[in-house]
């Protein structure tokens, strides 16, 4: 064997939570005290029954949604889709769960691996993968034709139609009711592929929002740049589609998993 350094890996494999995200977050502790923090891991193995009306642990919102297991695959998938007409949708939501403030000393952890269907030349959808306060959690996240996520505050990896075909993922975070939002925190940042990809978020506490795709850093935006530096409302985690023409297309989700700060750190 030779000798060197054995260095912790930052991206982690192509199916595990990523490491350079999760590092610090206490897990354990949230587990054994909830009162310290909130952790959600959902691999859709154990997390009991999947139906066109509900899926166990979560709030299911939509029009004509469709939901369904892949039972034979022993990581556990569901597929969200809508059920074939315009404008059809299909999002997993958990109720709110942080409010983004600046300097409140909590942070938070969010990531998902989902892979999106292939879309056509005129297959149009869109999705959305991230955080959204309730008020937006309905079958109307996001928009008919697929342009833009409701006006309430959210943060997340975004993907349109332009009529044609599947846009590239932007990072966006909005802040409801504000003329200066939404923005992109980084635009195009992943072509749409049929390819699993884990979307990742986190927050020091402090000023510092983080970005991950697969495990690798990719925008970082700091809420100082937010209207009075917080969030009007707390949010919680959403995952999705909304159909923009009479075509079912659809994500599948293999696992989510989301962790908070309830008592501040330092």
């Amino acid at each position: 064997m030779s000798g060197g350094v054995v260095r912790y890996k930052t991206a982690g494999s192509t199916s595990e939570p990523s490491p350079i995200l999760w590092a610090d977050c206490p897990v354990l502790k949230f587990i054994t005290d909830p009162g310290e923090g909130i952790y959600i891991w959902d691999d859709f193995v154990t997390g009991g029954t999947v139906a066109d009306t509900s899926v166990a642990g979560w709030n299911l919102v939509g029009t004509n949604p469709d939901v369904s297991q892949v039972t034979d695959d022993v990581n556990g998938q569901i597929v969200l889709e809508g059920s074939g007409a315009d404008n059809d949708s299909c999002f997993i939501c958990t109720p709110d769960l942080y409010l983004l403030t600046k300097n409140n000393n909590k942070r938070f952890w969010f990531e998902a691996r989902v892979s999106t269907e292939a879309a056509g030349a005129a297959d149009d959808y869109a999705i959305f993968v991230g955080l959204i306060e309730s008020a937006g959690m309905t079958a109307e996240l996001i928009a008919d034709a697929g342009a833009t996520v409701i006006d309430e505050d959210y943060v997340g990896f975004f993907a349109d139609s332009n009529a044609t075909t599947i846009q590239p993922w932007n990072i966006q975070i909005n802040q409801g009711g504000s003329a200066n939002f939404p923005v992109d925190v980084s635009a195009n940042v992943l072509a749409q592929a049929t390819a699993y990809k884990k979307y990742g978020i986190g927050f020091d506490g402090k000023q510092t929002l983080s970005f991950y795709i697969d495990g690798v850093l990719t925008a970082t935006y700091d809420i100082d740049n937010l209207d009075s530096d917080t969030f009007a409302h707390e949010v919680g985690v959403a995952i999705g589609v909304k159909d923009c023409e009479a075509a079912e297309l659809h994500i599948t989700v293999d696992w989510v998993r989301f962790a908070c700060d309830k008592v501040a750190q330092g």
